[in-house]
């Protein structure tokens, strides 16, 4: 009975010092120094050939910081960042086409390039400026810009999930 109890210790002791190194750079709540807790988000400006896609990415950003949760999204006169952004390249890739029908295409995949810009309110230090890329495929079904137009959201989305992510890994 002794010995078992010592075998259960001695388990249990390996146990927790295999699974404790694992947590050792986990950290609860956020990363960013305590005086970057807000962000402003402008309406990204579109140099791109796709027309009106600003809004949807915009919304889309707004969203995803909303839903991360480490920054509050407040007006740019009370945010201690600023982040704005181009919209620089749209463009289409053919992934699958028809194998009756080569020059049909039956899959695409919209890319969307951007470059973002943020920076410290109170200092104009900059926090990060990158490209950010966002993809997804879509079928061909029906009229192409009706395709196109579906796709949209789903992509704004990743985009801004991938904003977020340059903003908050910036530390």
């Amino acid at each position: 009975m002794r010995m078992n109890k010592s075998i259960i210790a001695v388990l249990t002791a390996a146990a927790v010092s295999a699974i404790l190194p694992g947590c050792a750079n986990y950290q609860l709540g956020t990363t960013l120094p305590p005086h970057l807790r807000t962000i402003s988000v402008s309406t990204f400006k579109n140099i791109s050939e796709e027309p009106q896609i600003e809004t949807t990415i915009t919304s889309a950003t707004l969203s995803e910081f909303q839903r991360d949760g480490q920054l509050k999204v407040r007006d740019a006169d009370e945010a201690d960042i600023l982040l704005t952004g181009e919209i620089l390249n749209y463009r289409l890739d053919n992934v699958r086409s028809d194998r009756n029908n080569p020059k049909t295409t039956r899959e695409y995949k919209a890319i969307v390039t951007m470059r973002i810009h943020a920076v410290e309110r109170a200092t104009g230090k900059k926090v990060t400026e990158q490209n950010v890329t966002g993809s997804k495929t879509f079928e061909a079904t029906g009229d192409l810009m009706t395709a196109r137009r579906s796709v949209l959201p789903d992509l704004s989305r990743e985009l801004g999930r991938k904003v977020v992510d340059a903003v908050i890994s910036a530390w």
